[in-house]
């Protein structure tokens, strides 16, 4: 008999292979995993998912909502479950989970999130008592188009559920600077295609305004020196997406590249 829960986990992953090999035996619970590989994605990460039994599609990455929306609609079962690479959920969130499916008349599901930052949850800056939209039924949800920070709409009633998903993405130095670039040239990416316009005032006041509201108003202070450098790092990434937006590209050579190399990545996927 299979007691495995009617529920697609949906994966997004570019360079993942160790997360991923981490990751994947801990979802034996669903009876699908659907991970879309990024094709730019060169460390092995299609073979270790295709080993873990998961149903594997390699797409060219052209925005993180579209990328969720491909994956989304090669989802089989009643419901889907949105995860990151460098997400887990914890037990209790996979317990409430086994109860959420079985009932009727609900849509989707919100789960809190908690951040790591160097190895420490982050519990100020903004970044506590976050909930996040996660589990929902795939006949009723559609991903926006953005190229980032994303968000899947869902038609019908969302409830919350007991536990956490535990997030690990700025594991070390060289994660968050990957994050600060990337995140940085997909926000100016996104802003421009809104029509957005900046100035050289935003690109010198908007960095202090965001490292003090997260500081001061927000407290990250009180996460000792990892919210100071948090809080510093946040302001890096809104001059490097102003920057980006005033000069009309990221250089020269390579214009309004949101796939750019470091030096980082930036705001909070």
């Amino acid at each position: 008999m299979d007691d495995r829960l009617p529920i697609s986990v949906l994966l997004l992953a570019r360079d993942e292979a160790p997360r991923l090999a981490a990751l994947l035996p801990r979802l034996a619970f669903a009876r699908e995993v659907v991970v879309v590989v990024d094709a730019a994605s060169g460390d092995g990460t299609r073979a270790v998912a295709e080993r873990a039994g998961a149903r594997v599609f390699e797409r060219a990455l052209d925005g993180f909502g579209p990328q969720r929306q491909f994956g989304l609609e090669r989802c089989r079962e009643e419901w889907v479950l949105w995860l990151d690479a460098d997400e887990l959920l914890d037990l209790e969130a996979i317990e409430s989970l086994r109860r959420a499916v079985e009932s009727a008349g609900v849509a989707g599901y919100r789960w809190l999130r908690r951040t790591w930052f160097l190895g420490r949850p982050i519990l100020h800056c903004g970044w506590s008592g976050e909930r996040v939209l996660r589990l929902f039924r795939r006949d009723a949800a559609r991903f926006d188009d953005a190229p980032v920070h994303e968000r899947v709409w869902v038609q019908g009633p969302v409830r919350d559920l007991r536990g956490v998903i535990e997030h690990r993405s700025y594991e070390s130095w060289a994660d968050c600077r990957d994050k600060l670039w990337r995140y940085a040239a997909a926000g100016a990416e996104q802003a421009r295609r809104r029509g957005r316009r900046a100035s050289a005032v935003d690109v010198v006041v908007r960095p202090w305004l965001r490292f003090l509201r997260m500081y001061v108003l927000q407290l990250g202070l009180l996460d000792g020196a990892r919210g100071a450098a948090l809080c510093a790092l946040a302001a890096a990434q809104v001059f490097l997406k102003y920057a980006d937006l005033w000069s009309g590209g990221l250089s020269p050579s390579n214009p309004r590249n949101p796939e750019a190399p470091p030096p980082g990545r930036g705001e909070r996927p």
